[in-house]
């Protein structure tokens, strides 16, 4: 089987427009806060997004392996392989999610720590984090949720779940902030509901496309099978404890150049983060393609999907550049209205302009990686890539501040896609 264009962008197009969404609630506190006339709000709620990514991210695994595995799946011969893709990764979704509400109080003084920005800053800070962090479990289950539904190619399913609870974010968020005044605390309670509702809208889900008829526990915790699960999500863990890693680097640096430089690279990072979740919607459609072709120990499939996914990728990646020289100041503008940090924004903004074409390719690929399962190589190239980030910000942060940390930030993503790159003759023979 060769996999065709229409057939990729079938699949990719949906989970683009679903993955798009999760950066879009981020965009939309930034720009909810921005027009609020005070620097501390845009700060704050940065650094309180950087907590919980670093939180989630860290267990982001848990969607992206269980889209392989249910891929993997589909073509089985036994029905029960479905619903063991999706037990497996639950119960421990729950467990950690649980254990982040418990910990909280931890949590909070270590980012203080790491981070240590203004005064005020921190204010909004933790405001921002004791209501959020009880989602934590929901956030959690719902990587899963979403991860079988990927994998089972329910793509009107899963757009249907991210999709409705962003929405009612953005509702709940102009409502508090602008009806109730309740600024940021708003913000944060307007994200809460959303994310139990998610919740809600993908169990409801999983009772429509699942099936719960019993399964022999000894299936679901097999050693060997159980082994093998871990081995995938450490893989991606130590990928995304790299990435964490870089993005606080970041974040701490930036708060040391000030509120106002840390507001306006906020802003550059959220434009940043829309791109990098388009290019998501690709890697998960090259996942689930790449499981399944896997599932079927089909080459020929497997091959296409490599070709398929470098086409779109690069393609899409010189239409956000151009896109975004074209528009850049009215995009900066849509998320503050605050001339010190627009101009702030706009002088550093090229490095944005750059970054897709830096990382479409490490981003893309990864996809094909996590739909075998094989994530070694995920795992080697961003720790190689991290490296590369470390020696470059040591090297060009104090010299060039603020251009040598964007800088040093491009060079991690040049870094994941070269190092990625040699990687792929073993994994899609030639």
């Amino acid at each position: 089987m060769i996999l065709k264009h229409g057939e990729y962008l079938a699949v990719a197009l949906p989970f683009i427009l679903s993955t798009i969404t999760q950066p879009l609630l981020g965009s939309v506190d930034t720009a909810v806060v921005g027009h609020l006339g005070n620097p501390a709000f845009i700060a704050g709620v940065s650094v309180g997004a950087v907590i919980f990514n670093t939180l989630y991210w860290l267990f982001g695994f848990l969607r992206v392996s269980t889209t392989g595995f249910s891929a993997q799946s589909i073509d089985s011969n036994d029905p029960d392989d479905r619903m063991i893709s999706f037990y497996r990764p639950l119960g421990i979704a729950a467990s950690i999610g649980v254990a982040f509400v418990l910990v909280q109080g931890v949590v909070l003084r270590a980012a203080a720590f790491v981070i240590s920005p203004e005064p005020d800053v921190w204010d909004v800070v933790e405001r921002y984090f004791r209501i959020l962090i009880w989602g934590a479990p929901c956030v959690l289950i719902n990587y899963v949720i979403l991860g079988w539904l990927m994998g089972q190619m329910k793509v009107k399913a899963s757009m249907f779940m991210q999709i409705s609870g962003n929405l009612l974010n953005v509702v709940l968020d102009l409502f508090f902030v602008y009806g109730l005044s309740m600024d940021v605390a708003g913000i944060a309670f307007a994200t809460l509901i959303s994310q139990a509702m998610s919740s809600l809208i993908g169990i409801r889900l999983m009772f429509r496309y699942g099936n719960f008829a019993p399964v022999d526990l000894g299936r679901v915790f097999d050693r060997e099978a159980m082994v093998g699960v871990f081995r995938v999500n450490r893989d991606l863990m130590v990928r995304t404890l790299c990435l964490l890693v870089q993005i606080n680097v970041f974040t701490a640096a930036s708060a040391s150049l000030g509120t106002v430089l840390l507001s306006s690279n906020s802003v550059l990072l959220q434009i940043q983060s829309l791109m990098a979740y388009l290019f998501d919607g690709f890697a998960n459609a090259s996942s689930v393609f790449a499981g399944r072709a896997a599932g079927r120990g089909d080459r020929e499939l497997l091959r296409s999907v490599w070709r398929v996914s470098a086409m779109w990728g690069s393609l899409v990646a010189l239409l956000l550049s151009l896109l975004y020289v074209a528009f850049s100041s009215s995009l900066i503008a849509v998320f503050t209205d605050l001339d010190a940090v627009l101009d702030t924004a706009a002088r550093y903004g090229m490095w944005v302009a750059l970054y897709p074409l830096c990382a479409a390719l490490g981003l893309v690929f990864y996809g094909i990686f996590t739909g075998v399962s094989r994530t070694a190589p995920v795992r080697n190239s961003t720790v190689m890539a991290l490296a590369l980030f470390m020696v470059a910000y040591w090297l060009m942060f104090g010299p060039f501040g603020n251009h040598g940390l964007w800088a040093s930030l491009l060079l991690f993503y040049v870094g994941r896609s070269l190092f990625l790159l040699p990687f792929l003759g073993r994994t899609v023979p030639s």
